[in-house]
């Protein structure tokens, strides 16, 4: 075993502690050290890591843009949360929070409500959730069942469902909205949809893009470009294995 990598849709600090999971119900989670007595202190690494973080760190290694020094990856999940590369390294915030896209406030003023508690979030306007309400109103919602309805929306999508296909264009230009607003901060290269949003993105990207486009400062969105990530759902197991073998590259080998 040369390490463990646990990845949380959620605020984790250097120290492992889930400091806000929203979707998870989890608040204050010391959850590193949990593991680590549950596995009697094993002597290989072991990190708690944001999902988002460690599937980006995937996208540039592994991704359709590998290699791309600006990279932000959306993971389409429990929320969105977005991993950041900026310069060509992990952009992680003095704590470690960077990157909670889902809780941008595109429409703070009436917006529905979030699990975080606050109205108006990008999770809440633009998350799988969202978009299972708007497009199979009589289902029900949960984290755990999202795969069956987003399979579900892609065949409703592809045979031409008005219905769903008016659901993703306004999906799309909700996720448009907070992507203008990382492009104005930091422009990356490319914007990845990963996670459930990787099998819709033929139906999100062109009002996302529209809506990126219409409210970017920069002339044609200052080539930001949203794309479809390469990646499969494990794209955050990937991220937690090439995070474990840097480490080793880096000289950091685990005690036998």
């Amino acid at each position: 075993m040369l390490g463990l990598t646990v990845a949380v849709p959620g605020l984790v600090d250097p120290d492992g502690v889930v400091e806000l999971a929203a979707n998870l119900g989890w608040r204050q989670v010391d959850l590193r050290k949990s593991l680590l007595g549950a596995l009697g202190d094993p002597a290989y690494p072991l990190l708690v890591e944001n999902d988002a973080n460690l599937a980006v760190l995937a996208e540039q290694r592994f991704g359709g843009h590998a290699g791309t020094a600006d990279l932000v990856y959306l993971a389409g999940g429990a929320g969105i949360g977005a991993g950041i590369i900026s310069d060509g390294r992990l952009l992680r915030g003095s704590r470690g929070f960077a990157g909670e896209f889902g809780h941008l406030p595109i429409a703070p003023s009436g917006g529905p409500l979030c699990d975080c508690g606050r109205h108006g979030c990008t999770d809440a306007l633009a998350g799988l959730g969202a978009l299972i309400r708007r497009a199979l109103p009589e289902a029900a919602v949960s984290p755990a069942e999202f795969g069956p309805h987003v399979d579900e929306i892609h065949r409703l999508a592809k045979a031409g469902d008005p219905a769903v296909l008016a659901a993703l264009a306004t999906t799309g230009r909700h996720l448009g909205h907070g992507i203008s607003i990382l492009t104005n901060l930091i422009n990356p290269e490319y914007v990845a949809l990963g996670g459930y949003f990787t099998v819709l993105a033929p139906w999100l990207i062109p009002d996302a893009e529209r809506e990126l486009l219409a409210r970017s400062v920069a002339g044609d969105a200052g080539g930001t470009r949203i794309v479809a990530s390469a990646l499969d759902s494990s794209a955050a197991a990937a991220g937690g294995a090439t995070h474990v073998l840097d480490a080793i590259d880096a000289g950091a080998l685990p005690t036998p």
